[in-house]
């Protein structure tokens, strides 16, 4: 199991929150969604089966839900030791 964070970029509401997160649990593999509201996230317990990132987000894009890009970590290719990774 692991766990993908899906960041909003467009703020959403808990009713939000809740329809579009029972939606992606309709998708095989996303075992659990839960949602934090600052910062506003999405965090997707998944297997191995289950569907890819870009999958993830294409199905809350069509539920009207934006996320935003995801970012590389030290894509500068240094570190400062600040994100503990």
């Amino acid at each position: 199991m692991k766990i993908e964070i899906l960041n909003i970029a467009n703020p959403i509401n808990a009713a939000t929150a809740e329809r579009v997160g029972a939606i992606l649990k309709t998708m095989p593999g996303v075992h659990e969604v839960s949602y934090f509201d600052a910062p506003a996230s999405l965090h997707a317990r998944i297997d191995e089966k289950a569907p890819t990132r870009a999958e993830l987000v294409a199905e809350l894009e069509r539920a009207g839900v934006q996320i935003e890009v995801e970012r590389p970590a030290h894509a500068s290719g240094s570190c400062c030791g600040g994100c503990g990774s």
